[in-house]
């Protein structure tokens, strides 16, 4: 951070989001909770084929503990952030350059950077918890 970004942001601060952990939505459209289990189950086990056939992990049961707990962490990470950068104030081309006189750019790009990493869990864990409901529905 530059002397410069210090003074811009004091004589004229830019907008900022917001990370919110209290995100409670869980709507998905019915005739798609299904397909998009389907495809959240297809992605949980590509990554788990991943890990556990590879050789040095293979008869390492302490290494494939950290690795699912490490995954459970990041789906309930996820699935509790919801994350509002501000998409008008991203830099002078937007998300390309640096404005150079404010901090609040680089803020809000990190966020949106932040948010594309948390998508994957989202979907994951919004998936696994509409079909539950739906599952709980048809009783």
């Amino acid at each position: 951070m530059g002397i410069l970004e210090i003074i811009g942001e004091l004589i004229n601060p830019g907008p900022v989001g917001e990370v919110d952990f209290n995100d409670k939505k869980y709507e998905v459209q019915q005739n798609l909770i299904p397909v998009r289990f389907v495809i959240s189950v297809i992605i949980i086990g590509i990554v788990e084929y991943l890990f556990v056939f590879q050789k040095e992990y293979m008869h390492d049961y302490s290494q494939l503990l950290k690795i699912n707990a490490f995954l459970i962490i990041y789906l309930f990470i996820a699935s509790v952030t919801r994350i509002k950068p501000d998409y008008n104030n991203l830099g002078w081309v937007p998300f390309l350059i640096n404005n150079p006189f404010r901090i609040s750019d680089s803020i809000n790009r990190f966020l949106v950077i932040l948010n594309i990493l948390l998508m994957p869990g989202k979907f994951i864990t919004k998936s696994v918890i509409g079909f539950y409901m739906y599952c709980r529905k048809q009783k």
